[in-house]
């Protein structure tokens, strides 16, 4: 049975080999082009393919546009009347009007191996299994197939693909061959509550993170506020800044929130995925981080300075009052920023420290412990001894991160990151100390700053 749908569109494909562009109205501007058979169909000047969910096409109507019949022919394709001809039908009164004139044939694809294809094509993606990167300008493709290399895959390929994880899709090839695509859609994220000065901070950190550290990836804030007003120079950013409104009455729901992310929906669509304070300046190119974070699946940390006893700050109280015999780690971990391949691979110790910290503060309440055994840092690197000690990795980031920043900007290395948390003073004056250094490193070509740590390392 052929099921009709109208679209609303604006613009038409004439007959002939000159086509006009036809604007779809609710596709945004990173709409990615994929295949169709025959003719082709153009969105903004390329090639388009449609998703559907639920035997819906995701198209919306539009005022002033004129009607385009679509018929459903089989599970995975419908033809579109390219020349103002259509064919309708009333199930009520089994009328069908018949003016046909030229149809073209489209092919659906399921949504969510749409959103990993279209996100190889902005970001490129990993071929599962040798860990190799495909950029998206190795990327060919006309209205017949997608070739890179010696792969080649056309519409059949395409349409039979399966997702067989979260962000992995697996698309048959000719014979046997199977072909597994991972996602390389990067993900940063901020948790920010309070202040105007702490939001004044963050997007300091933001700013940096497009204009120094290239970053090609989006941006989430979780926050207690319903709505920010970003600056200004920001403004070119926001389509890549999303929100996640959550409750925080004090600095401990302020700090155990840049855990409890792992039941966040938006976390699925990403790979890698960063966690940044919001007194944190990048200070180099940062994608070949992000990429660092593909070939493994521990959760990649960075060292604040070498511990040689169970120090308070890194989990010593835990230790001690735990009882048991765990190693002790000779390094401190800083819980400002880390890293981690995909929600899937962080699940379970995001989740572990979530608890420790709830843990703790129940013991506060109850013994009259102080507030430091409740933070997160003193519970993430408890976590990390006592239950991860083979999850994680700090060699991989901790190279790219300088702590303890401050106001001596030319002896900052320029690795990547620059934590101000040894800044000057509180958030009000540590923005002052942050915007200063953005506008240091926009002003000063990287060629023309000493840098006078004997770490320095070139990621670009």
């Amino acid at each position: 049975m052929i099921v009709n749908y109208h679209l609303q569109v604006v613009g038409a494909v004439d007959n002939g080999g000159d086509y006009k562009d036809i604007k779809l109205y609710n596709i945004d501007d990173d709409f990615t082009p994929i295949l169709v058979d025959k003719k082709k169909f153009f969105f903004n000047g390329d090639e388009c393919f449609f998703s559907s969910y639920n035997r819906k096409i995701l198209l919306a109507n539009h005022q002033e546009a004129f009607p385009i019949e679509v018929n459903f022919c089989g599970e995975n394709e419908f033809y579109l009347s390219i020349n103002g001809g259509f064919v309708s039908s009333n199930t009520t009164s089994l009328f069908v009007q018949a003016f046909c004139g030229e149809w073209e044939r489209f092919y659906l694809i399921d949504e969510e191996n749409l959103r990993i294809i279209r996100s190889a094509f902005k970001n490129g993606f990993y071929i599962q299994g040798n860990n190799t990167y495909v950029s998206p300008e190795k990327l060919e493709y006309d209205h017949k197939c997608i070739k890179f290399d010696n792969y080649v895959f056309d519409l059949k390929s395409i349409i039979s693909a399966k997702k067989v994880g979260m962000n992995k899709l697996m698309l048959p090839r000719e014979g046997l061959g199977l072909f597994i695509m991972e996602l390389f859609n990067p993900l940063a994220y901020y948790s920010c509550f309070g202040s105007g000065e702490i939001i004044a901070c963050m997007e300091e950190s933001i700013y940096s993170l497009f204009t120094i550290g290239n970053f090609v990836g989006d941006i989430l804030v979780i926050t207690d506020q319903e709505k920010i007003t970003f600056s200004e120079k920001l403004q070119p950013y926001l389509n890549r800044i999303h929100l996640q409104q959550a409750n925080a009455y004090d600095f401990f729901d302020f700090t155990i929130s840049r855990y409890m992310v792992y039941d966040l929906p938006i976390m699925d669509k990403y790979s890698p995925i960063m966690y940044i304070d919001c007194d944190i300046i990048i200070n180099e190119d940062v994608n070949k981080i992000f990429h660092s974070a593909m070939g493994t699946d521990k959760v990649l940390f960075s060292e604040e300075f070498k511990v040689d006893t169970a120090s308070p700050w890194f989990g010593g109280v835990h230790w001690y009052e735990a009882g048991q015999d765990y190693k002790l780690m000779d390094y401190g971990i800083n819980s400002g920023i880390f890293l981690f391949k995909s929600i899937e691979t962080a699940k379970e110790l995001l989740f572990t420290v979530v608890q420790s910290m709830l843990h703790s503060q129940k013991v506060k309440l109850s013994r009259e412990k102080g507030i430091l055994e409740t933070l997160d840092q003193p519970n993430l690197n408890y976590v990390l001894m006592a239950h991860f000690p083979n999850h994680f990795d700090v060699e991989i980031l901790t190279q790219h991160v300088s702590h303890a920043a401050n106001e001596n900007f030319a002896n900052i290395p320029l690795v990547g990151f620059a934590h101000f948390n040894g800044g000057l003073g509180n958030f009000g004056s540590r923005v002052d100390l942050m915007r200063k250094y953005v506008e240091y490193l926009l002003s000063n070509p990287k060629g023309d700053i000493e840098v006078g740590e004997k770490n320095y390392l070139s990621i670009s």
